[in-house]
């Protein structure tokens, strides 16, 4: 499953409006928001436990990461396994609903926009040497306000820190 647990800077790439068709005339729209970060090849462990490995290595054919005083290295896994040089940009399929989306401008409360009832998918991620790699997903959310969607287009093609929260799953309804 695809999370932000802590605060994560992404690119608002892309914005469409969505419209059902026979959608009641006071009804709000739709939009689909497409998101790209850079984020450290650990996160590959929230959807495999074997990505990781299977993608990066301490040495794979090159030198180690050089250490820089004072500055923590990113991963103890920098370098592109063999599978990794050669794989590319992939798709993860699936899609989740009933995440949250927040976009988080650090004051909290009525400053954050909170956009419940998520659908996650299209995920792509690039393994890039160093051990970093590159996320792109879109969020479709089915019912977004007027003033929402005008804040929300002012983010295009810029930076935004963002939370995504997987959906409350009561333990009990998985067990029934």
């Amino acid at each position: 499953m695809f999370y932000l647990e802590s605060s994560t800077k992404a690119k608002l790439t892309d914005i469409d409006v969505l419209s059902q068709k026979n959608r009641p005339p006071d009804s709000n729209p739709g939009v689909k928001l497409v998101f790209s970060a850079e984020m450290p090849n650990g996160a590959l462990t929230m959807l495999d436990g074997y990505l990781l490995s299977a993608l990066y290595t301490k040495q794979a054919g090159g030198d180690a990461q050089g250490a820089l005083d004072g500055v923590e290295p990113i991963t103890d896994k920098p370098n592109l396994t063999k599978i990794g040089q050669r794989i590319g940009r992939f798709s993860w399929a699936g899609e989740q609903t009933g995440c949250e989306l927040t976009f988080d401008f650090g004051l909290g409360g009525k400053s954050d926009i909170v956009l419940k009832d998520v659908k996650v998918d299209s995920l792509h991620i690039t393994p890039k040497e160093g051990g970093t790699t590159t996320w792109s997903w879109a969020c479709e959310i089915n019912d977004v306000s007027e003033a929402e969607f005008g804040k929300l287009a002012t983010f295009k093609s810029r930076d935004v820190q963002l939370l995504l929260a997987l959906p409350d799953v009561d333990q009990q309804q998985i067990e029934d």
